[in-house]
């Protein structure tokens, strides 16, 4: 997997908790949730299992995804750093800091360094750098209740923002709280994010996103 692709795993978990995907007091529907934690955000704590699927053969199948345990550390407007397998000889970290994002791939020795502009999906930038302003970047729909299963209700986020690479996006909640994320791409390929740990509004320090 190249660089680009843990990059765009950074920007999946970016896009669910920069959007506001954190525990908070119930609203009327999940696309409300979303609208209301967008206000309220400003850093988070994120464990999660990352599963990223391969765009469908030409016969419209998938192949098994693969599969990342991942940590994000993020402050708005413009911190995170992500780590996949953390704490593994594989594991790979990209920073990003004031419009740059460092990474390395421990599994190569290959690190590298880019603008936030062109690593990241310029959707997930602009969701981390606003507060309250998730009606800018797309429309949000609410699903039917009991779908996927009883208990769990989610909001579809339609981008309309220049040069994103996401065709759709989708936030499941159970009790007020978030359970997880899914992103199709418009090359074919998606993520589903996991979410199993959240610490919510930390403090951070400039240490904690040093190279």
């Amino acid at each position: 997997m190249t660089s680009r692709s843990f990059l765009r795993i950074a920007f999946a978990l970016a896009l669910a908790f920069g959007a506001g995907g954190l525990p908070a007091a119930h609203a009327a529907s999940a696309s409300a949730d979303l609208a209301t934690l967008d206000k309220t955000l400003y850093s988070g704590l994120v464990e999660a299992s990352v599963d990223r699927y391969p765009a469908p053969d030409k016969n419209g199948k998938r192949g098994a995804p693969e599969r990342y345990p991942a940590e994000l550390l993020f402050e708005r407007p413009d911190r995170l750093r992500l780590r996949l397998r953390p704490g593994a000889w594989n594991e790979f970290i990209a920073v990003a800091e004031a419009g740059s994002v460092r990474w390395q791939d421990k599994a190569t020795g290959l690190s590298g360094k880019d603008t936030a502009d062109a690593a990241l999906d310029p959707l997930a930038v602009w969701l981390l750098g606003t507060a309250g302003d998730l009606a800018r970047f797309g429309k949000t729909f609410d699903l039917p209740l009991g779908a996927p299963k009883s208990g769990v209700y989610g909001a579809r986020l339609a981008p309309d923002t220049y040069r994103t690479g996401v065709a759709d996006a989708i936030a499941w909640f159970a009790n007020g709280s978030p359970t997880g994320l899914d992103l199709r791409f418009a090359d074919g390929t998606s993520l589903f994010v996991s979410i199993l740990r959240f610490e919510r509004n930390l403090k951070t320090s400039p240490d904690d996103f040093a190279p």
